[in-house]
Formats: C-alpha cells, sequence, structure tokens
C-alpha cells in the first residue's frame, strides 16, 4: 500500500528499497514539514535495527521524511 509519510504513527510498518519491512517504535520529532521516526526490526541481520542492542541501548535506524513524500507501508 502507498502511504504518505504525514500518515506515519507508531506501529505503521515501511518496507525499505531492500523489501525489509521495519516498523516505527517511536516518532522522535515532527515539524510542520518533516517527521523524524525510528525505525526498528528485531527479525533484521544487523544488531543495531533491533529494538534493543545487544548492549542495552535502543536501536534502530532514524529516518526523517518530508511529510508529502510517497512510502511503501502498512498503517
Amino acid at each position: 500500500m502507498i502511504i504518505v509519510a504525514n500518515q506515519i504513527k507508531v506501529g505503521t510498518q515501511l518496507a525499505e528499497a531492500s523489501g525489509m519491512m521495519y516498523s516505527v517504535v517511536e516518532i522522535i520529532k515532527e515539524t510542520e514539514k518533516s517527521i523524524t521516526v525510528r525505525l526498528c526490526n528485531d527479525m533484521a541481520s544487523f544488531k543495531e535495527h533491533w529494538t534493543i542492542k545487544p548492549n542495552g541501548e535502543k536501536g534502530g535506524a532514524i529516518k526523517t521524511y518530508r511529510k508529502t513524500t510517497k512510502l511503501y507501508g502498512l498503517l
């Protein structure tokens, strides 16, 4: 499904170019024109993308999107 970035909320799943699905676990910052989120996938082979890294720190990738950006995802 194609969604617009301004629809993103915690729990939204977004597809990356690799085809892997990542869950939005936190909205870090939101402005009138952009949204910054933390994306995680506990099934990813990269431990940095897990919700919690092995050392106990928050994991995931931080991504910023313009609110008009079209993305593949599930709400």
